[in-house]
């Protein structure tokens, strides 16, 4: 049998060490490098619209998906306890938006505090997508990230990074992620500028990063 030079030895040593390390953490170097797709649902900052004195709707004129702008007059409520000779309260639009849904009609009694109206501004919606805990070293904010949604097919939207949780939490029961769930998550809000209000809130939406 014959031996080997001990001069080969270390050599040999330093060989099966490095296959070791190559064979435990290549395939975990190239998994960290795989893309991930996240979804969630595209948002809108809704206000609602009420009347702080209650009363009796005398006019509403604005029907849901109408366009408006800031101080437009949106709705009358005709109030006993209202200080003004008129006895009117106006609902006036408090930005430029659109109205997303109207809840009364011409003639109801609503309660002090009631909502009428809920208005949005399309032109920036939201997206919040959840990431597993080993990616959260990948955002910074002021990043973009293309987003697209099935509505559109072949379209990119992109999305700036305003905002990372710095608490992480539970994966919520309505979020999926393509390489499955992960114990913990860490929320990431992105802004989406949306000029031609291609987008509606409520529409599913992906992101993919780290290709």
């Amino acid at each position: 049998m014959h031996r080997l030079p001990k001069y080969l030895i270390p050599t040999l040593l330093a060989g099966i060490v490095l296959g070791v390390v190559g064979v435990y953490f290549i395939p975990r170097l190239l998994d960290g490098n795989k893309g991930l797709t996240v979804s969630g649902t595209i948002e809108a900052t809704e206000i609602r619209l009420g009347t702080q004195l209650g009363g009796r709707i005398d006019n509403v004129s604005v029907d849901e998906g109408a366009n408006i702008k800031k101080g437009d007059l949106l709705a009358m409520v005709h109030s006993a306890n209202n200080p003004s000779p008129s006895n009117e309260e106006q609902i006036r639009a408090p930005i430029d938006g659109v109205v997303l849904d109207r809840l009364v009609q011409p003639g109801e009694i609503v309660a002090p505090g009631s909502t009428l109206l809920n208005v949005a501004n399309l032109t920036s919606l939201t997206l919040t997508v959840y990431i597993p805990e080993d990616r959260y070293g990948q955002f910074s904010l002021g990043q973009t990230y293309p987003i697209s949604v099935d509505s559109f097919p072949g379209v990119v939207f992109s999305g700036e990074v305003t905002h990372i949780a710095d608490q992480a939490e539970f994966t919520p029961r309505n979020v999926q992620t393509v390489e499955g769930r992960k114990a913990t998550v860490y929320a990431i809000r992105l802004t989406i500028s949306n000029p031609y209000k291609a987008l509606k809130p409520g529409m599913p939406a992906e992101l993919t990063f780290g290709q």
